[in-house]
C-alpha cells in the first residue's frame, strides 16, 4: 500500500476526523475570539482616552479658559513640547494657530464638525508619522478653539500584539491537537487492520486465529474479546455441524451405495422390459449420490472447512488444463473450444477449487448452448479486478432469472435437461470463498458470460494486512 493510500485511509478514519472538527470549531472559536478582543480592547482604549481628555480639560477649566491667548501661553509654559502621545491645538479669533501643529489645524478644518464635541480625526503628514487623534473640541469665551487629545495609534500599535500574541499560542494548541488526533487515529487504524487481519484469516479458514485484546485494556480490547468470544462460538457450532454432517453422510452413504448396487445386482437378472426400469432406478440413485455430495461439499466451502492452499499461478495455465480435460466430450456435440487469456493475468486463491468452478460453468455450457456451438474460456482484468469465466452463444439466462439461478435447486431450464441446480451455487460458494462474486451477464451477440469477479487490490491487502499484524 502506498504512502497515499496509507494517508487516505488515516483521513477517512472517524477519529481523525472527529479531531479535525474539533480543531476546526476551534480554529473558529479562537479566530473570533481574537477578533473579539482586539474590539473589545480598542473600546476599553478609547474610554481610557476619553476619560484623560476630561482629565485634561477639567484641570483647565479649573486654570480658567476664557482666553485663548492666557490658554496658549499657559501651554506653552506647561507643556513646552508634546510627550506621551498627548496632543492639543489652540487657536485664536482669527483661526491663528496659537499653540500646536499646522497638520493638526487643518485635520480640525477638513472635520467640518460643529465647534464642539468629540473628534476623531486621521492625520496623514509627509514629514510627520501618521496619527490618529481622538479629542475633545471646546470653543472658548473669546471665539478661539481648545482641542485636547491623544495620538491613540502607538497606544493600538502597542495592544494589537496582545490579541497576535494569544492567536499565537491559540495556532500552536490546534496544531497540537491536530497532531495528537493524527497519533490516535494512526493508533486506532492500526488496531482495526490487526482486528480485520485475524476475521479474514479466520473467514479464509484459520479457525485457531484470534482478535489480540487485553482484559484491562479499552473499547477495543473488550470489541476484540467480545469478537473471540463470538468466533469460538462459531467455531463450536460448526464443528458441531461437521461432526453431525459426516456422520449423517457416513449414515446414508452405506444405504445409497448398498440400493445401487442391489439395484445393478436385479438388472443383470431380468428381461429387457423391466431391466430398463431398474437401471432408470440406477441412475436416480446416482443422481441422488452426486446432489448429496455437492451440498456436502458447498456447506464445506461456505464455511471455509474444505482443505484449500491460496497461491500465486497463471490464469492461463488453468484455462488449458480445463480445455483439455473437456476438449474430447466438446468435440463429441460439436463444440469448439477456444481460449482467451491476457498476458501475464495471475490469480491467487486455491486452484483445485478455481478449476473446479470453471468446469461446472463449462459443463453448464456444454449443456445449453447446443450443438456446433463456440465456448470461450476467458482471463481478463477489468476495473481493477481479474474475472476468469465462460462465455457462450446459448439461449443464456433472463436478466429477472439470474438471482435464483445461483441459489441451490433452481432449475431454470426444465427438469429434463437440467441437473440438480447446485451447480451455479457451487461457483458462487467459490467466489466467495476467494471474496469475489459471481457475475451472470449477456454475451453479445447472444449467449450468456458467466464469470467469477476476484478483486486483485484485496490479495495486497490481505497479504500486507496480514503481515503487519503479525508483525505487530
Amino acid at each position: 500500500m502506498s504512502w497515499v493510500e496509507r494517508i487516505i485511509r488515516l483521513i477517512e478514519t472517524s477519529t481523525f476526523r472527529h479531531a479535525a472538527l474539533s480543531a476546526f470549531v476551534f480554529l473558529l472559536m479562537a479566530f473570533g475570539s481574537m477578533l473579539l478582543s482586539s474590539h473589545q480592547i480598542e473600546s476599553l482604549l478609547l474610554d481610557h482616552v476619553h476619560g484623560l481628555v476630561l482629565s485634561d480639560i477639567q484641570e483647565q477649566e479649573r486654570k480658567t479658559l476664557s482666553d485663548s491667548q492666557t490658554l496658549a501661553s499657559r501651554l506653552n509654559r506647561d507643556l513646552p513640547h508634546e510627550k506621551d502621545d498627548k496632543i492639543a491645538l489652540v487657536l485664536g479669533p482669527d483661526g491663528t494657530v496659537l499653540y500646536g501643529t499646522q497638520s493638526l489645524r487643518q485635520a480640525v478644518a477638513r472635520n467640518q464638525a460643529p465647534a464642539t464635541g468629540w473628534r476623531n480625526l486621521s492625520i496623514q503628514g509627509t514629514n510627520t508619522p501618521p496619527m490618529r487623534v481622538v479629542g475633545m473640541q471646546l470653543q472658548l469665551a473669546d471665539g478661539g478653539i481648545f482641542l485636547s487629545a491623544f495620538n491613540v495609534l502607538p497606544m493600538l500599535e502597542r495592544v494589537r500584539v496582545i490579541p497576535i500574541v494569544a492567536g499565537s499560542g491559540l495556532f500552536a494548541v490546534l496544531l497540537s491537537s491536530l497532531a495528537i488526533g493524527l497519533y490516535s487515529s494512526l493508533r486506532s487504524m492500526r488496531r482495526v487492520d490487526r482486528i480485520r487481519s485475524a476475521l479474514r484469516a479466520y473467514v479464509g479458514g484459520e479457525r485457531e486465529v484470534t482478535v489480540p485484546a487485553s482484559p484491562n485494556g479499552d473499547e477495543f480490547d473488550l470489541l476484540g474479546m467480545d469478537i473471540n468470544n463470538v468466533l469460538a462460538r462459531i467455531s463450536l457450532l460448526m464443528d458441531e455441524v461437521k461432526s453431525v454432517s459426516s456422520h449423517l453422510a457416513h449414515e446414508l452413504r452405506t444405504p445409497l451405495t448398498r440400493l445401487h448396487n442391489r439395484l445393478e445386482s436385479a438388472a443383470e437378472r431380468v428381461d429387457s422390459e423391466l431391466r430398463d426400469d431398474i437401471l432408470a432406478a440406477v441412475e436416480e440413485a446416482e443422481r441422488i449420490q452426486r446432489m448429496f455430495k455437492a451440498v456436502l461439499r458447498i456447506g464445506e466451502i461456505e464455511a471455509g472447512r474444505c482443505a484449500h492452499s491460496f497461491e500465486w499461478f497463471e490464469a492461463r495455465g488453468l484455462l488449458g488444463d480445463v480445455i483439455d480435460y473437456y476438449q474430447p466430450l466438446a468435440e463429441s456435440s460439436g463444440i469448439t473450444l477456444r481460449q482467451e487469456a491476457c498476458a501475464g493475468c495471475k490469480l491467487f486463491g486455491d486452484r483445485a477449487l478455481l478449476f473446479q468452478a470453471l468446469a461446472n460453468l463449462l459443463e453448464n455450457a456444454l449443456k445449453y448452448a447446443g450443438e456446433h456451438a463456440s465456448i470461450t474460456l476467458l482471463a481478463r482484468l477489468r476495473d481493477g479486478c481479474v474475472e476468469i469465466g465462460v462465455a457462450d452463444d446459448g439461449p443464456g439466462i433472463p436478466p429477472d432469472q439470474r438471482g435464483e439461478a445461483v441459489k441451490r435447486f433452481r432449475r431454470l431450464h426444465g427438469s429434463e435437461r437440467s441437473g440438480s441446480g447446485l451447480g451455479l451455487a457451487l461457483v458462487n460458494a467459490i467466489a466467495k470463498l476467494h471474496s469475489g462474486v459471481l457475475l451472470l451477464e449477456d454475451n453479445p451477440p447472444c449467449g450468456l458470460l458467466a464469470a467469477l469477479r476476484l478483486a486483485r487490490n484485496h490479495w495486497d491487502e490481505e497479504r500486507a494486512g496480514l503481515i503487519d499484524a503479525l508483525r505487530s
